[in-house]
């Protein structure tokens, strides 16, 4: 009786952290990110956008070379001095590389948009 309620207590907990959603937050404002989120998502080869929304910085979009075209969404809240990004993806099955691409492009983009932000006159010149 002991092992079938260990047991059905492990695979609880291993369940309830594979059906979470994944919820990110970022420490830079959700202006700098929601040019990164446009940035990957206005790559046609990748994406198709159903929608996208500047003022409520939310977007739905449809993953392009899917066999299944199912929607998926990004909407941004700000939090903590950051920026939280919920996206919900639709991708069935145990392995999840829609939304891991997505964050790569998304890391890529907010790079490349942070390295092409003009540096403070205090930090180039070095005066504090």
């Amino acid at each position: 009786m002991f092992k079938l309620f260990v047991t059905s207590l492990f695979m609880l907990l291993f369940a309830s952290t594979a059906l979470a959603k994944p919820k990110d937050v970022y420490p830079v404002s959700c202006v700098d990110l929601w040019a990164a989120v446009k940035d990957s998502l206005e790559n046609q080869s990748n994406y198709g956008i159903l929608s996208m929304n500047d003022v409520a910085q939310s977007a739905a979009f449809t993953v392009v070379g899917n066999l299944t075209a199912y929607t998926d969404r990004i909407a941004l809240t700000p939090r903590d001095g950051g920026c939280a990004m919920k996206a919900t993806f639709l991708q069935i099955g145990p392995d999840n590389s829609d939304w891991r691409q997505f964050q790569h492009r998304l890391a890529r983009s907010l790079q490349k948009l942070q390295a092409a932000k003009p540096k403070s006159a205090a930090i180039v010149t070095g005066q504090q």
